[in-house]
């Protein structure tokens, strides 16, 4: 789920400069020179200063020790150096000279834009954790540090719990289920400003287990219609821990029969599916297409929550039911639904030779 709220009663913007420099000792300087960092937007003009020169008419800058600057820029009377709506290609080591070629300054120049509103999603796996991520809608090509924080329409402010590198999503423990709504805050701050973006979710709607694990399947010996298909909880839901049963749903469907191939409500490679539920962990299939291949997936949902998501469905899983010598199609009756007459027929088509009492084709 991904929402944003632009509303300007609910938005709050910071705008603020930061200034900032670090120490930089990398040889593509000058090995044990101080050089200043400077961040600038891409686009505008950009100023550098050169420094305490004695004469500053006579001030030459150089960009990575070349004296190609780039084409748009000019040098002001008191020495500075104006790059004109800065792009990329202006991003470098840019260093300022006396008039004797001695260094004066030197200061590495990135260019990029001030935060912009993050599209933010949670997904929250079970009751005791929510977790947050997001990716920007402008990308500003510069380094940048997350606040978050949360809270509930009846709770304080509590922290939601940034990862490490590349820090884009943070962790909510131990939630509020229980209250209606939640307002997260994710504030973006780079050299440029910040930006906060609040996304207003309900945890209980947005509640999704993972899909059931160990999902097998095995036929019962004399029995070609059956098959028994097991399955465990998903590792991520807290069963033993917390008493929050699942209930299931598990969907099935024969692969490749030539009966059914002559239906026209039914034909191989239809995606309907017969769908059954179930609150164990187990369910027995009676109706299996005796002597085909089977197709079977299981999905979950929390039981005591109605506004919870199903899961997704667990990976295709395909078996085949026990298959005796004497397994004919008299063995796939009774069923709840019956097609009699389903005979092709007409000079350019083949007749099927089977008797109209075995002409019994289940339809769900």
């Amino acid at each position: 789920m991904t929402c944003l709220v632009p509303c300007p009663s609910g938005l709050l913007v910071i705008v603020h400069l930061l200034a900032l420099s670090s120490v930089n000792t990398q040889s593509e300087i000058w090995t044990n020179e101080v050089s200043d960092v400077q961040y600038g937007r891409l686009g505008s003009n950009v100023t550098l200063v050169c420094g305490a020169a004695l004469d500053r008419t006579s001030v030459k800058w150089r960009l990575n020790r070349s004296s190609m600057l780039p084409w748009h820029h000019r040098v002001t009377s008191d020495g500075h150096l104006v790059l004109l709506q800065a792009d990329r290609a202006a991003e470098g080591n840019y260093s300022c000279h006396d008039d004797r070629g001695r260094l004066i300054r030197t200061t590495r120049l990135r260019l990029g834009h001030p935060p912009g509103l993050l599209n933010v999603s949670c997904r929250v796996s079970n009751h005791s954790l929510v977790l947050c991520s997001w990716v920007e809608s402008v990308k500003t090509l510069l380094p940048a540090q997350y606040h978050t924080s949360y809270r509930g329409n009846k709770s304080q402010v509590r922290m939601c719990v940034v990862s490490s590198p590349p820090q884009k999503q943070c962790t909510i423990t131990d939630p509020t289920m229980w209250q209606h709504y939640h307002n997260i805050n994710i504030t973006e701050t780079n050299p440029l400003g910040s930006q906060t973006t609040i996304l207003m979710v309900k945890f209980h709607e947005l509640l999704q287990p993972d899909p059931p694990e160990a999902v097998t399947a095995v036929g019962m010996v004399g029995y070609p219609m059956r098959l028994q298909v097991y399955w465990t909880y998903p590792a991520s839901w807290l069963h033993d821990a917390v008493p929050f049963p699942l209930r299931f749903q598990l969907r099935y469907r024969p692969v490749g029969s030539r009966i059914w191939s002559t239906l026209r409500y039914r034909p191989v490679g239809s995606s309907i599916w017969s769908t059954v539920e179930s609150k164990a962990r187990s369910l027995l299939i009676t109706d299996a297409l005796a002597g085909f291949a089977h197709q079977l997936q299981v999905r979950a949902q929390d039981e005591i929550n109605p506004d919870s998501q199903w899961s997704d469905w667990s990976p295709l899983l395909q078996t085949w039911p026990w298959s005796g010598e004497n397994t004919s199609l008299s063995q796939m009756a009774p069923y709840s639904l019956y097609i009699v007459h389903y005979f092709r027929s007409g000079p350019s088509q083949q007749t099927w030779n089977i008797p109209r009492t075995l002409a019994k084709i289940p339809i769900k």
